[in-house]
C-alpha cells in the first residue's frame, strides 16, 4: 500500500465535516485516508485496514471528535491504535464540542470546528510539508557527513596506495661485493609477480589474505620463482651468494645488525611492505624476515629440497640469522615463502 500523508478518523454521525475537509485536501493534493472513499478495500478484513491506515503508513492522523465519537466502538479502536502507533504530535484532534476524549492529552493544542475546512486543511498541509523540509534537511546532513567521510576515507586510501607503492618503485640491483653478482635490494613483489604473469599469461598464485601489491609476493614454488628470475634475465642466489648479501661485509647475526627488531619483520600473522625495516649496510632489505627466500642450492644430496634462507614473518628470532637455513620440496607453494633476485655482472 502506498504512504499516505493524513488519515482521518470520524464517527458516522460527523462525516459532513470529514467530507467537507477531504474535498479540500483533494485540491490541495495532500494523500489521504478517509474510509467512505475506500471502495477499493470493500470485502477486506476491517482490522488490517485499521492497523495499516491508522499505524503503518500514515504520517498524520486528524481525529474528528465528538459526544458520537466517545460511544462508537470502532471510533474508539482507531482512536487507540493512533495513539498507540503515534507521537502526540502527530495525532491531531478537530473537536466538534467540549466533549472529553479519553487517551488525549490536555496539554496537547485542540482545535475547534468553525465551518472552516480551507483553514484546517491548508493547516494539515503545512504540517506535512514542514516535516518533508525536516526530513530533507536530515537526510542532506547525512549525506553530506557521508560524502565528506567518505571523501576522508578515499583520501586515507590514496595516502596508502602511494605508501604502498612507492616501495615498489624502489627496486634495484646492489653488488654484491667479492662477486660477479648484483641481487635484488627488495624481494620480489605481489605487484611485480602479478604483471609477470599478464605479460606472459600464467596463472597468478592466490596470495594469503590481507596480501596488498607492495607486500613479497608468497605461495610461488621453486620452479615458479625460477621461471620468473628468467624472464627478468637473472636467477635465484646461491646460498654463498645469499649469504654474502645478507652480511655485506660485515658479521652481524642478522642482515643489517644485531637487534632482530630493528631490521627484521617477525613474530606476526602476516608479512609488511617490502623494505619495512632497516637495510643492512648495502641497502638490502628484508634478507632477515619478513618471507624467506628460495635459494638455488639443493638442501640434500638426495635432491629433494631446496634451500630457503632468512626465515619469515612468523618465524621466531633465532630462525632470523644469516646462517640459519631450512629446507623444503620445491613443489611447494608456502605462505610464508618468496623470493628475490641475482643477475650476472
Amino acid at each position: 500500500m502506498k504512504t499516505i500523508d493524513v488519515a482521518i478518523s470520524v464517527a458516522e454521525e460527523d462525516t459532513y465535516v470529514a467530507d467537507m475537509i477531504a474535498a479540500e485536501l483533494k485540491q490541495l493534493n495532500v494523500r489521504y485516508y478517509y474510509y467512505k472513499e475506500e471502495k477499493d478495500n470493500w470485502g477486506k478484513h476491517l482490522i488490517n485496514l485499521t492497523m495499516d491506515a491508522y499505524g503503518k503508513r500514515t504520517k498524520y492522523v486528524l481525529l474528528i471528535t465528538s459526544r458520537y465519537c466517545v460511544n462508537k466502538y470502532w471510533s474508539g479502536i482507531e482512536q487507540q491504535m493512533a495513539l498507540a502507533q503515534f507521537p502526540q504530535g502527530n495525532v491531531l484532534q478537530l473537536r466538534l464540542d467540549d466533549t472529553e476524549v479519553g487517551g488525549l492529552s490536555k496539554h496537547m493544542v485542540y482545535v475547534d470546528w468553525k465551518k472552516n475546512p480551507e483553514e484546517i486543511a491548508r493547516s494539515l498541509k503545512e504540517k506535512i510539508l514542514r516535516r518533508k523540509r525536516v526530513a530533507r534537511g536530515r537526510l542532506l546532513r547525512i549525506c553530506t557527513f557521508l560524502c565528506v567521510m567518505g571523501g576522508t576515507v578515499f583520501l586515507w586510501y590514496l595516502i596508502y596506495a602511494w605508501w604502498c607503492h612507492r616501495w615498489i618503485l624502489k627496486q634495484e640491483y646492489v653488488h654484491v661485493q667479492g662477486l660477479p653478482i648484483c641481487i635484488s635490494n627488495i624481494e620480489v613483489t605481489v605487484a611485480a609477480y602479478r604483471e609477470y604473469c599478464m605479460l606472459t599469461g600464467k596463472i597468478f598464485p592466490e596470495q594469503p589474505i590481507h596480501s596488498v601489491d607492495s607486500m613479497p609476493v608468497r605461495n610461488v614454488t621453486w620452479e615458479e620463482a625460477k621461471a620468473y628470475c628468467a624472464f627478468v634475465k637473472g636467477r635465484l642466489p646461491r646460498e654463498m651468494e645469499w649469504q654474502a648479501a645478507a652480511l655485506a661485509g660485515g658479521s652481524t647475526i642478522y642482515s643489517g645488525g644485531t637487534s632482530a627488531g630493528t631490521v627484521a619483520v617477525y613474530n606476526r600473522v602476516k608479512p609488511a611492505f617490502v623494505g619495512h625495516r632497516k637495510a643492512n649496510a648495502w641497502g638490502i632489505y628484508d634478507m632477515s624476515g619478513n618471507v624467506a627466500e628460495w635459494c638455488e642450492d639443493w638442501a640434500d644430496s638426495a635432491q629433494t629440497k631446496k634451500v630457503v634462507k632468512g626465515g619469515g614473518y612468523d618465524s621466531e628470532v633465532g630462525e632470523l640469522a644469516v646462517n640459519s637455513k631450512r629446507a623444503e620440496r620445491p613443489d611447494e607453494r608456502l605462505s610464508d615463502v618468496g623470493f628475490r633476485v641475482v643477475k650476472d655482472n
